[in-house]
């Protein structure tokens, strides 16, 4: 069922309405003053989070159940992970079908729960969108103005070489493949359940951009501010970094062939 107060956009919650997906795994250090800086950056319009969780052990769990007493915006969805490493393009995904089948929202957003992507560029991003200057708009750590703090050089390389030949080999015109924070309308959001994943790890979020060039979206890039976590440990590992090429180089292959592409688009 819809939730009645996204239905109707209320004169007192002027700007986009947004749905926000975080996916967590043992983020107790950061999930707290992720939710807060979210509540305040959309404290006058109507927003959902949901908070999608792998199985964390150390406490995240508790946080945001506690937040969820004060805050009736926020919905947490325990998965349990069927396979091993890192699942964010599962734990996306199932975020996304929960948000699009229990809200009315216009616009939809992918957001890390560690503090790397910061909240206060919320608004812009989801005003970005709602005006219909694009359909998706993507966070990214390459476009001009934006600040990348604290990352490692190995991380900077990495990221580089990945996303430098997603571009050579999908030609979307896209700088930053690697950056999960994105905002996208209801049709892009749609349009990604169209499509059954091959992959559930971050390789998934390559499916998505995939699908959304393959049918002709607008896509943005704007400028953002990454600070790598001050604490933690990344989710993706080193032992994912292999898989991952290679699952980004298949979504090529297989956006090349036109599998990502709608019927009609045909």
């Amino acid at each position: 069922m819809k939730n009645g107060r996204d239905a109707t956009r209320s004169a007192d919650h002027p700007g986009a309405s947004v749905a926000i997906c975080i996916p967590v795994l043992n983020e107790h250090r950061h999930i707290g003053q992720v939710l807060a800086e979210i509540a305040q950056e959309l404290r006058h319009r109507d927003h959902t989070v949901c908070v999608v969780d792998d199985g964390s052990r150390d406490g995240t769990i508790d946080i945001v159940r506690a937040w969820q007493t004060e805050h009736q915006e926020c919905m947490l969805l325990q998965r349990q992970k069927q396979r091993a490493g890192c699942q964010r393009g599962a734990a996306s995904r199932a975020g996304l079908e929960w948000l699009l089948a229990n809200t009315a929202h216009d616009v939809f957003v992918d957001l890390d729960a560690d503090g790397a992507q910061p909240p206060a560029e919320l608004r812009y991003g989801a005003d970005l969108v709602s005006s219909g200057a694009c359909d998706v708009a993507i966070a990214s750590k390459y476009a001009d103005g934006s600040k990348v703090l604290g990352r490692p050089l190995a991380r900077r390389i990495g990221s580089r070489l990945y996303s430098g030949m997603l571009r050579g080999l999908m030609r979307g015109g896209i700088r930053d493949y690697s950056n999960t924070f994105r905002f996208y309308n209801r049709r892009a959001a749609q349009m990604l359940l169209g499509f059954a994943p091959a992959y559930t790890t971050p390789v998934y979020m390559v499916e998505m951009l995939a699908i959304w060039i393959s049918n002709g979206l607008r896509i943005v890039e704007i400028p953002t501010v990454y600070e790598e976590r001050a604490a933690g440990h990344s989710k993706v590992t080193f032992s994912d970094a292999w898989p991952g090429f290679a699952g980004a180089f298949d979504v090529a292959r297989r956006f090349r062939r036109g599998a990502y592409r709608e019927p009609h688009a045909a």
